[in-house]
């Protein structure tokens, strides 16, 4: 019988898939949904990527929304300094910079130390907190690269931009998911 995968590669496994979806998918916002990779010169998948990392404050290259599903779904370019519904968004950059800094490493120091605690079988709450570190760690990236996280996706209700959930990424999702499976996970019990 094959031994199962411990708990430490799943962790990799599911952070570095994580964080590569998180990266992929802001350099496509960016490529898309602005106009600064055209006006950078950026053709090559390199150029496109050295120019994702390099550039920065893109929203005045932004191009209109595009609209996935009308009623409720379109992807828009946002520059997002803050937290989640702008939280800290009028503090410096240097307080930001370093508030959110010292945050990722505490919750990742904190995440590593408490998935030593947990059981063999709980795949579950393994997953949940590799979930929490691939979207700390890619809106990490974000701040160190930029000082601010690439936002794309907005959701509002039934044709009211005006009424929408604020905007976010594939590093917000994870963030989400993983705390709701952590707040679903029956308990922390070695197993």
């Amino acid at each position: 019988m094959s031994r199962p995968i411990s708990r430490w590669r799943l962790m990799a496994v599911v952070v570095l898939v994580g964080l590569a979806a998180d990266q992929v998918t802001k350099l496509l916002a960016v490529d898309r949904l602005t106009a600064a990779l055209e006006r950078a010169g950026a053709r090559s998948l390199p150029e496109k990527v050295s120019a994702f990392y390099r550039l920065k404050h893109l929203e005045p290259l932004a191009k209109e929304p595009y609209t996935v599903f009308r009623p409720w779904w379109r992807m828009n370019y946002v520059e997002n300094p803050g937290a989640a519904w702008g939280m800290f968004r009028g503090q410096s950059p240097r307080f930001r910079d370093l508030f959110f800094g010292v945050a990722t490493l505490a919750a990742a120091g904190f995440i590593l130390w408490y998935t030593r605690k947990v059981g063999d079988r709980q795949r579950l709450l393994q997953v949940a907190l590799a979930f929490v570190l691939a979207g700390a760690l890619g809106n990490f990236i974000d701040r160190t690269a930029r000082s601010y996280v690439v936002d794309f996706v907005e959701w509002y209700w039934w044709n009211r931009p005006d009424l929408r959930w604020p905007t976010f990424n594939v590093a917000d999702s994870l963030i989400s998911v993983g705390v709701v499976l952590l707040l679903l996970h029956p308990g922390a019990k070695k197993g």
